[in-house]
């Protein structure tokens, strides 16, 4: 819960949602369509020297994340 929180004070601190939104092409093209779990990679990575894109599609294969926007629609 810590870590989510200063996650939540991250976001609106530098812009940082604006430099996710300057980088999300980056993620697109990996099919990494969960804007939440890339922003909170780039969070990550401040501390990691992983790359965010990196992290965010082992992330999504990992834990069955939609892979693409087509996946979204038809597990709903």
């Amino acid at each position: 819960m810590q870590l989510l929180t200063v996650f939540e004070q991250w976001k609106l601190q530098d812009n940082n949602e604006q430099k996710y939104k300057a980088r999300m092409n980056e993620f697109l093209k990996k099919r990494c369509c969960n804007h939440n779990i890339n922003l909170f990679c780039m969070f990550i990575c401040q501390a990691s020297k992983k790359e965010a894109v990196e992290i965010a599609t082992l992330e999504t294969v990992t834990n069955c994340l939609p892979f693409v926007e087509k996946n979204k629609a038809q597990k709903e």
